[in-house]
């Protein structure tokens, strides 16, 4: 998202629709297929020793999906949250993402009351910068690592 205002606005919205549905549709993927796992061998770990593949089964198809709804509209929101915040600012720094993951966990979570809500949104926005600040660390390390192997005469130069 680093050209805002680079083309007309139809093609903006038409692009921004095109990644929140593709971000939203692999988060939905990811947690139906996590959250099937998951759930399959709690039901299996729960359910009476004559009954266990069907208890397993069950609470596969009961569970799966609504894990898989919640992350869906997670990102959805997220990703809507990242491009306005995105639009707003004309700019493509480190707060986007921090705010993108935090507005929508808030937003979610305000049922459970004011205490369960800071909790998460804290560990949201820490675990985001946690996240976004391994990336560059990450980088360099691998980068390290490649200028020590081509001292050694292993880079293949």
């Amino acid at each position: 998202m680093a050209s805002y205002g680079s083309e007309t606005p139809e093609k903006e919205l038409r692009q921004w629709l095109e990644a929140n549905v593709q971000e939203t549709g692999c988060a939905f993927k990811y947690a139906l297929v996590g959250g099937s796992i998951f759930h399959f061998f709690k039901g299996l770990y729960r359910s009476p020793n004559g009954a266990r593949l069907i208890g397993a089964w069950h609470a596969m198809g009961v569970n799966a999906p609504r894990v898989a709804g919640k992350f869906g509209a997670w990102f959805a929101l997220s990703t809507a949250v990242d491009i306005a915040l995105g639009y707003a600012r004309q700019k493509d720094d480190l707060w986007n993402p921090i705010a993108s993951t935090t507005i929508p966990t808030v937003l979610l979570c305000m049922h459970r009351g004011r205490a369960a809500t800071l909790g998460f949104a804290s560990l949201a926005a820490g675990l985001t910068v946690a996240m976004e600040l391994s990336i560059p660390i990450g980088r360099r390390y691998i980068a390290e690592l490649d200028d020590k192997k081509c001292r050694h005469g292993r880079c293949g130069k």
